[in-house]
Protein backbone atom coordinates (compact mmCIF):
# COMPACT_ATOMS: atom_id res chain seq x y z
CA UNK A 1 0.00 0.00 0.00
CA UNK A 2 2.98 2.71 0.50
CA UNK A 3 4.05 2.42 -3.09
CA UNK A 4 0.26 3.12 -4.26
CA UNK A 5 0.43 6.55 -1.74
CA UNK A 6 3.90 7.58 -2.80
CA UNK A 7 2.78 6.87 -6.38
CA UNK A 8 -0.47 8.69 -5.92
CA UNK A 9 0.91 11.46 -4.88
CA UNK A 10 3.52 11.65 -8.18
CA UNK A 11 0.99 11.64 -10.65
CA UNK A 12 -1.48 14.57 -9.16
CA UNK A 13 -4.58 14.50 -7.18
CA UNK A 14 -6.44 14.85 -10.21
CA UNK A 15 -5.26 11.71 -12.16
CA UNK A 16 -5.72 10.16 -8.84
CA UNK A 17 -9.41 11.35 -8.45
CA UNK A 18 -10.42 10.07 -11.75
CA UNK A 19 -8.56 6.73 -11.87
CA UNK A 20 -9.97 5.94 -8.24
CA UNK A 21 -13.20 6.96 -9.60
CA UNK A 22 -13.26 3.73 -12.37
CA UNK A 23 -11.92 1.40 -9.87
CA UNK A 24 -13.91 2.35 -6.50
CA UNK A 25 -17.21 2.20 -8.63
CA UNK A 26 -19.78 0.06 -7.24
CA UNK A 27 -17.57 -1.22 -4.32
CA UNK A 28 -19.19 1.58 -1.79
CA UNK A 29 -16.08 2.86 -1.05
CA UNK A 30 -16.27 6.93 -1.62
CA UNK A 31 -14.30 8.87 -3.16
CA UNK A 32 -11.28 11.31 -2.02
CA UNK A 33 -12.72 14.07 0.37
CA UNK A 34 -11.50 17.61 -0.94
CA UNK A 35 -8.57 18.16 1.68
CA UNK A 36 -8.10 14.36 2.07
CA UNK A 37 -5.33 13.04 0.79
CA UNK A 38 -4.73 10.29 -1.64
CA UNK A 39 -3.13 7.78 0.92
CA UNK A 40 -5.81 8.44 3.39
CA UNK A 41 -8.31 7.44 0.56
CA UNK A 42 -6.42 4.97 -0.55
CA UNK A 43 -6.39 2.69 2.74
CA UNK A 44 -9.88 1.34 2.64
CA UNK A 45 -8.90 -0.66 -1.10
CA UNK A 46 -8.67 -3.84 -1.24
CA UNK A 47 -5.27 -5.36 -2.54
CA UNK A 48 -7.41 -6.66 -5.91
CA UNK A 49 -8.42 -2.65 -6.32
CA UNK A 50 -5.19 -0.91 -5.03
CA UNK A 51 -3.58 -3.01 -8.16
CA UNK A 52 -6.00 -2.38 -10.38
CA UNK A 53 -5.44 1.82 -9.50
CA UNK A 54 -1.69 1.39 -10.15
CA UNK A 55 -1.77 0.05 -12.81
CA UNK A 56 -4.22 2.37 -14.15
CA UNK A 57 -2.14 5.54 -13.26
CA UNK A 58 0.83 3.50 -14.64
CA UNK A 59 -1.23 3.89 -17.66
CA UNK A 60 -1.19 0.02 -18.52
CA UNK A 61 -4.68 -0.83 -18.60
Amino acid sequence: MKYLTTFAEKVGKERFDAESAKVIKGSGIGPRAPRQRCATAAKPLTKARARKLITALAGHD
